[in-house]
């Protein structure tokens, strides 16, 4: 077969590609650079996290001059419920110093609803950047009434398995986009350069085009079973964690899904993200003829929603307003200054929708005769 032979040729040439070996030690380096970054940082330690919950509630009150606070005081029903917040999260201190998560949980779900009575109070608009989102918020909100229905007591480790892995997801949208468009941005190029070997096999574009797409796929799927690989050190010496534990995420309205859930959920938009940005990257190697020019088109196109917010609102169905899909499930989008109600349920339309089109534009428009030096 034609594409088997092509495959066989591009395999020939890939493997002496010390690229695709950069980008595998590179994705080892980034995992365990996770590892030391949350032991650096004390992430996941609640104690820590907490106190700073604790000084920005301080902060918060230090805008208010000082009153009496008390039921029948002269304070403001803003200022009271923020005395009541900055209660509240002394006593999640105390709770998780003591070692008694359930109350912690208990103490959790009052604050969130304490916030979220003080969404509507007068004045809030002027504290409101130094709180929790009205999103985020719920998402809290839900997350803590799960463990409480449950009669949960426990939270899971960052460096147990699985919570690794979550933390990892988590953060790795942005990166996974500039990450793609480097391992990709010469996909063509580099065997334009290899003329000799080329040539000397009857290889059709189009044939070429779908071999390096398989090759490069396969790159992209070996990266993202070795972060699960790496990871598993941790597995042996910390234990699994739980898959289970609830993740709050934005698909219209703020719901919890699992943690094995959104570890599948961003392995899959990571797939799709990976096809979306190959093909945009052999459509720029065709047309610009030069990696350093693709890589910058990739750049602009991807940072100017995140330096020009306002853009996702002028411009909703812009599949990159969709690349860093962690800010999606987050639904930062929501939270803009003006707010765009985009979720990632959109996002794999929209996306699904421009893979078809490069992908008939390749077929339609550089899939005619014999591999041509660029």
């Amino acid at each position: 077969m034609p594409v088997l032979r092509a495959l066989k040729i591009g395999l020939v040439i890939e493997r002496g590609n010390r690229k695709n070996l950069v980008a595998l030690v590179a994705v080892i380096i980034i995992v365990f650079g996770f590892m030391f970054y949350i032991q650096a940082q004390a992430l996941g330690n609640q104690i820590v996290e907490k106190k700073g919950d604790f000084y920005s509630a301080q902060a918060t009150l230090s805008k208010f001059q000082v009153k009496d606070a008390s039921e029948t005081g002269d304070g403001s029903d803003l200022y009271k419920n923020l005395v009541k917040q900055k209660s509240k999260i002394a006593l999640q201190i105390a709770s998780l110093t003591m070692d008694k998560q359930s109350l912690y949980f208990e103490t959790s779900l009052q604050l969130a609803e304490l916030r979220k009575e003080a969404f509507e109070l007068e004045g809030y608009e002027n504290i409101a950047e130094l709180l929790p989102s009205k999103l985020q918020n719920s998402m809290n909100y839900l997350y803590f009434k799960r463990m409480i229905d449950e009669e949960k007591d426990t939270q899971s480790n960052l460096f147990q398995y699985i919570p690794f892995l979550l933390f990892f997801f988590i953060h790795v949208g942005a990166g996974w986009y500039i990450f793609i468009s480097f391992h990709t941005s010469s996909i063509l190029l580099d065997d334009f350069e290899h003329t000799s070997i080329i040539q000397g096999f009857p290889v059709q574009f189009d044939h070429y085009i779908l071999s390096k797409c398989i090759i490069a796929f396969l790159s992209i799927v070996t990266s993202i079973l070795l972060i699960f690989i790496c990871a598993i050190p941790l597995w042996v010496l910390n234990g699994l964690g739980n898959p289970l534990e609830p993740v709050g995420i934005y698909v219209g309205n703020a719901t919890l899904i699992s943690t094995i859930q959104y570890i599948a959920m961003s392995v899959g938009y990571m797939i799709l993200i990976s096809i979306f940005v190959m093909l945009l990257s052999i459509i720029l190697n065709v047309l610009l003829k030069n990696m350093y020019l693709t890589l910058f088109v990739h750049f602009i196109l991807f940072f100017l929603p995140m330096i020009f917010p306002s853009l996702i609102s002028l411009i909703p169905y812009n599949p990159f307003n969709f690349m860093n899909f962690n800010d999606i499930l987050r639904g930062v989008p929501v939270d803009l200054a003006k707010p765009v109600d985009i979720s990632m349920n959109l996002g794999l339309i929209i996306i699904c929708i421009c893979i078809i089109l490069m992908l008939f534009v390749i077929k339609t428009f550089f899939s005619t005769g014999k591999i041509k030096r660029a």
